[in-house]
């Protein structure tokens, strides 16, 4: 009897198990089943190695749908045409503006489809939630890993080349020419390490030169100001004389009459003035001589050597 309930509790937890194992699947699909899809084609003109069905199609960066289908394009075989099954959300849209690019997901070489929102102008694209009906084609252009990849063959030829022209520059010959500037070199240098000295001297003499341009530079300075105060000096004393000059002309304007009649005629009397003055001193001479000559005659009239002076009229 106890063994018979051991195995009815058993059969009841298993029963249940199954029975919630069933419900979420259920849940699950339920969400899957009310989750709606719009289906788009997109036209790669280049190589989508790495990328597969199922792979993940991101909108900006968010995780929005998967890869269903990938065949060659029909129209032309040098493209691949891409179907991808995305999440019909309102928080975007697919405008005729976006572009979609094939990236790689870290460096496990993994692809995956990227869509750049684009701008607002271009209106939205239709929804199309039927895969087998006529779907709109989202425009592609070439990611940055597409070009790096087609470049990565070029970039190999030229390094190959380079090594190559290295190998050439490395021959014997060459091999012999830089051991000789090497050499060259080391001699070089061990010259200036012996006379570090004598070069720490002609640096200090150098430095010493520099300092006695900085001095004469300055007095060059100094007395380049000394002459610009004497220039604004001169400078002043020309226009003070200018000043003088225009004044002088002034008056010799104002006074020219006055100036006329003097060089006519108070030059003419002054001439007389001169000879009469010569007269005057030339008897006032006589008349001293005189006096010095006789006092008393000259003082009292008496005497026979008492001469006549003519006094000027």
């Amino acid at each position: 009897m106890e063994t018979r309930a051991n195995y009815l509790l058993i059969g009841i937890v298993t029963l249940a198990v199954i029975v919630a194992i069933f419900m979420f699947v259920l849940w699950t699909l339920k969400g899957e089943l009310d989750q709606q899809y719009a289906y788009y084609d997109i036209v790669f003109e280049d190589s989508v190695a790495g990328l597969n069905t199922a792979g993940d199609v991101l909108f900006q960066g968010i995780n929005v749908g998967q890869v269903t289908d990938i065949r060659v394009d029909h129209a032309d075989p040098s493209k691949v045409r891409v179907t991808v099954r995305i999440q019909v959300r309102e928080d975007f849209v697919i405008r005729e503006s976006s572009e979609a690019t094939l990236q790689m997901q870290g460096i496990t070489g993994v692809a995956f489809v990227q869509i750049v929102g684009g701008g607002a102008e271009g209106g939205p694209l239709p929804r199309v939630t039927n895969p087998a009906a006529q779907r709109p084609t989202i425009p592609s252009r070439r990611s940055y890993m597409q070009e790096l990849f087609e470049a990565a063959p070029q970039v190999v030829d030229e390094a190959v080349a380079t090594l190559r022209t290295i190998q050439e520059l490395l021959n014997e010959e060459n091999r012999a020419a830089i051991a000789g500037i090497l050499s060259d070199a080391q001699t070089v240098s061990s010259t200036f390490a012996a006379r570090q000295g004598e070069i720490d001297s002609t640096i200090e003499s150098l430095s010493l030169f520099a300092d006695s341009l900085g001095q004469t530079s300055d007095q060059i300075v100094s007395m380049s100001d000394d002459i610009s105060d004497a220039i604004a000096s001169i400078t002043d004393a020309a226009d003070s004389y200018t000043i003088l000059a225009q004044d002088a002309d002034r008056f010799l304007r104002r006074n020219e009459d006055a100036v006329e009649a003097f060089t006519h005629q108070g030059l003419a009397q002054f001439g007389y003035l001169v000879v009469e003055a010569r007269q005057l001193i030339s008897t006032l001479d006589r008349v001293a001589q005189r006096f010095e000559s006789d006092p008393s005659g000259f003082l009292f009239g008496g005497g026979t050597t008492t001469a006549e002076v003519d006094l000027p009229e």
